[in-house]
Parts: C-alpha cells; sequence; structure tokens
C-alpha cells in the first residue's frame, strides 16, 4: 500500500535521491540549494510523496503556483514543477495519484488550471500527462480544474 502525504523534515534523503534519479546530471549542491528554497517556501511550493508501507519513497511531486503558462488563460495556475515515480513502481496509478494530489492544493488555493512541461530528455512524460487529461500546448501540458467554488 502506497501512502500519498507531505514531505516530511524527515523525507530529506530519500527526497534528494528521487531528485538525483529525475535529474542524474545535476549537482547535489544545485540539488540541496533548490530544495531548501523549496523548504524555505513550503505553503507556497508543496512537495508530495508517495510513502511504501515497508517505508522509504518511490514518488515525489513539487508543485507552485505561477501566474503565467502556455496556453493558461488565468494568472493563478497550479504548476507541476517535478514529478517522478521509481521505475519499478511505475504502472501503478502512483503517478496519477501525486497529480491528484497535487491538482487538489492548486484547486484549494484557488487555481482553475493547472500546467506543467517536458522536454525530450523525458520520453515517457507527454504520455503520462495526456493520460492524465493534459493538453499539450506548446510543449507545455494545461488541464481545467473542476470545482464549483474556484470560478467565484
Amino acid at each position: 500500500m502506497i501512502q500519498i502525504r507531505p514531505l516530511l523534515e524527515l523525507d530529506e534523503k530519500e527526497w534528494l535521491r528521487l531528485r538525483l534519479a529525475l535529474w542524474p546530471d545535476h549537482e547535489i549542491a544545485v540539488l540541496k540549494k533548490e530544495m531548501a528554497a523549496i523548504q524555505a517556501d513550503f505553503d507556497q511550493q508543496p512537495v508530495y510523496v508517495a510513502e511504501r508501507t515497508n517505508g522509504g519513497l518511490c514518488g515525489f511531486i513539487e508543485v507552485s503556483i505561477r501566474d503565467s503558462a502556455p496556453g493558461c488563460v488565468s494568472n493563478r495556475i497550479g504548476y507541476i514543477e517535478a514529478w517522478y515515480v521509481d521505475p519499478e513502481w511505475r504502472g501503478q496509478g502512483i503517478g496519477r495519484r501525486l497529480v491528484e494530489r497535487a491538482e487538489a492544493w492548486a484547486a484549494a488555493a484557488g487555481c482553475f488550471e493547472m500546467a506543467s512541461d517536458t522536454t525530450p530528455d523525458y520520453p515517457l512524460s507527454p504520455a503520462a500527462h495526456e493520460a492524465l487529461g493534459y493538453n499539450e500546448v506548446e510543449r507545455y501540458f494545461r488541464k481545467e480544474l473542476t470545482s464549483a467554488n474556484q470560478r467565484k
């Protein structure tokens, strides 16, 4: 059983491991500096993790709010900054659950759009986004979030 939950301070080592798996060419010092910045602004840049029952993490998603993104029409957009699931845990709905948690956070923060981006470095990413209802816009992805209280 996998639990999706907010990042905790004790997760830092595993979070770094997952970030290194996503960005293997990045320097550890740079990744740690980014992590510190995210942790300093966690209310505006939350991280959600997929925790295995026996301990340890097998995935994460970092999300923020941006004031613009290609194809979006509002000025308050939930944005997937990073999204990763360990290869042996893919195909089990963990990535979907991480995105759904990020979307719920964005919707609760008053966003009615969600966006993301990808590059050719991540060949699985376009299909994963499309499977979750995102539409490609200039190599970016956008999804409208539906909630009655968001369009006030």
